[in-house]
Parts: structure tokens; sequence; C-alpha cells
């Protein structure tokens, strides 16, 4: 007779259940799910060094005529991959998560070598985050990768219709981008 057998009935299944189980692997972590309603909004400080390295490159698939026409600040470039800027038709028909997030698919480009950081200045972080790690975020820093450009899934999220000041700061200097989320022009 085993050590089980002597256990009662339902009590032995779980038991049992708790010593052999294995654990449950952890989902890869994916720019196109958001994270649970609950997630908090937390700044990354930029003397925490870079946040996304080279082994999260990625290609979007957005040629190279998009990315000389996309939006750009220093050595940043970003590409709207589900979003056409200041579309405002578009910003209305996209449902707000429960915590009121519009979120929006926003690959960037980093001119190759060049390490660089993207925040959003602190009189907008009430209304938009950075969607670059697995997370909402206000700054995130990039690695450079190489000497070609190279690629970064993520994106945004906002809470109503704005044009979103983005700080790109590389070399000891900072440049800054107007995004139109849905204002219909900048």
């Amino acid at each position: 007779m085993n050590r089980l057998s002597r256990v009662p009935g339902p009590a032995a299944v779980l038991l049992l259940a708790a010593c052999t189980a294995a654990p449950a692997p952890a989902p890869p972590p994916s720019a196109s799910v958001p994270p649970p309603p609950s997630a908090a909004v937390a700044p990354v400080p930029a003397s925490t060094g870079p946040q996304r390295g080279c082994s999260s490159l990625v290609s979007v698939g957005l040629g190279d005529d998009a990315w000389r026409t996309a939006p750009a600040a220093g050595p940043a470039v970003f590409g709207a991959l589900d979003y056409r800027w200041g579309d405002r038709a578009g910003f209305a028909e996209r449902a707000p998560d429960g915590q009121g997030w519009r979120w929006f698919k926003v690959a960037m480009r980093l001119r190759g070598g060049t390490p660089a950081t993207v925040s959003i200045p602190e009189p907008q972080r009430a209304v938009a985050a950075l969607t670059y790690l697995n997370g909402l975020d206000h700054t995130v820093a990039f690695a450079a990768c190489g000497a070609t450009a190279g690629e970064f899934a993520g994106g945004f999220v906002v809470r109503e219709a704005v044009c979103l000041p983005v700080d790109v700061t590389s070399g000891g200097a900072t440049a800054r981008i107007v995004l139109d989320f849905g204002n219909g022009g900048c």
C-alpha cells in the first residue's frame, strides 16, 4: 500500500496534483497583448540604462518610403502600424479598455549605433504612456544595436484625443516631436 492510499479520496487527488503538476510556462511577451486593467503606469528612471536591448529587435514590415515620411525626432522615427496620424474617426472608433486607455501600435526605428531614451513629458503623463516594455511607462531607454537601423515593436496608449509631445534624448541632446492621436492636426 502506498502513502497516498491512506489519504481520503478527494484530498489524495489534490495532494497528487499538487506534487506532480509542473508549473505553467509563462506566456511569451507580446506587444499586441495589453497588460491587465490593473497595470499601473510606472516611470522608468533614465539612469537605469537601456531597457530594450538588441534581442528585442523586430522587422515590422514598413517599407523604406513609409519610414522616410514617418514623424521623427533625433535618431528615432515613429511608424504607426494600425492608425493614420490625426485620424479623428479612427480614434473615435477605437474603444478604450477598462482603464480608459486607447492602444496604438507604433513601431520605433532607431538610427544604427545610436542609443536613445524616449519620454512623455510630465504634463502629458496623465493622458498618455509608452508600451515598448511589458507594461505602461513614461520613459523607455533603447540600446544601440549595430551599424544599421533597428526596429522596436510597441506603441502608445492615450486616454483622449491629443497632440502628444514626445522627447527623444540621445548623445546629451533632446529633440521633441508632436504626434497627433485623433486631434485632426497639431
